[in-house]
């Protein structure tokens, strides 16, 4: 926790001293920066303009124990007409876990190969981004790891745009290849804005097909259909405070939405701040899973605690992110 409060604090005072020298420069909306730090916009650079944005996200509690994940993105984006967007996204990430299964989780736990008998004596350490229990380094309570995770190539083209038809409508593409992870998701975004743009509204409907190997073991499927959307509110020149919400839900084992397959549906919902200058942006987001979470398999019922499902989702999440057009 300390070290995670030491990379907020730092952070934060980045982003201040960031955004105080800012004031120097006349604030300008344009295409391409993200007012959210979930939800997409259906907008797209114009043609031949360039971008690079810096994501850093924190996240952390888990049902006990300590689990700290942060994860950076670095992306380089590219115009390549008025409506279609590409982007190259070099990912890595950097991870604290320790004593974080839940109780439930460690009694009920059940070796493969040994059908449906509960054997117990499950792992206390667990969770994405952490190898299965046998593999972890001694003690085998506390994992620590950073390194680099993949590449993901993203494609964005719009086929109305929110400035002069009545909705904007963007479809969206992202592969994502790593050497413990590969993934493809396909989203639709929609935007529409209001009071002569001063409100802005976004929703985005997501499919995502992964295929993970961080156990060292298995490699796990997993299907997962997320609905977000926000508002955001200019009320200085420059300035957009939002507010966020997001639902996330997920079947294991398979691509599919078989009800059979069905593992957890968890809430997230919380307030954004945005300042956009000239040529660059700044945008941080707070997200907490809300208490309205639904467990469907034994594994997810096991970390479901006060309403909330902690099995590949956590408590707190913090993003920040900027951008520097050119």
């Amino acid at each position: 926790m300390k070290n995670l409060q030491h990379n907020l604090r730092s952070s934060s005072f980045t982003l201040m001293a960031f955004l105080a020298g800012s004031f120097l420069v006349t604030p300008a909306v344009h295409a391409g920066e993200a007012i959210f730090t979930n939800t997409y916009l259906a907008e797209t650079l114009p043609a031949g303009a360039k971008e690079v944005e810096q994501w850093v996200t924190f996240r952390t509690k888990r049902s006990q124990g300590t689990y700290q994940l942060t994860q950076t993105r670095t992306e380089f984006e590219y115009g390549v007409t008025d409506r279609w967007t590409v982007s190259l996204y070099a990912n890595a990430y950097s991870v604290k876990a320790q004593n974080n299964n839940s109780t439930a989780s460690r009694n009920n736990y059940t070796t493969v190969g040994d059908g449906d008998e509960v054997s117990g004596g499950g792992p206390v350490t667990a969770g994405p981004y952490v190898p299965f229990a046998e593999l972890l380094p001694l003690p085998s309570s506390l994992y620590k790891k950073s390194d680099f995770e993949s590449v993901s190539v993203e494609s964005i083209y719009q086929f109305l745009s929110p400035y002069k038809d009545r909705i904007g409508l963007a479809g969206y593409v992202e592969a994502t290849l790593g050497e413990k992870t590969e993934e493809l998701e396909l989203k639709l975004l929609l935007q529409k804005n209001l009071m002569e743009d001063d409100l802005i509204l976004a929703a985005n409907v997501a499919v995502e097909l992964e295929r993970e190997k961080w156990s060292g073991v298995n490699v796990d499927k997993e299907t997962k259909l997320e609905i977000s959307g926000g508002a955001s509110y200019r009320f200085a020149p420059g300035w957009r405070a939002g507010l966020e919400i997001r639902n996330e839900r997920v079947w294991e084992g398979d691509y599919t939405f078989s009800k059979s397959k069905r593992d957890y549906s968890a809430w997230f919902a919380g307030p954004s701040i945005h300042y956009a200058g000239k040529k660059f942006f700044v945008t941080a987001g707070y997200m907490q899973q809300m208490p309205w979470a639904t467990a469907y398999s034994l594994a997810a019922k096991d970390e479901l605690v006060d309403g909330r499902v902690y099995k590949s989702s956590e408590r707190h999440i913090v993003r920040i992110m900027g951008g520097l057009s050119f």
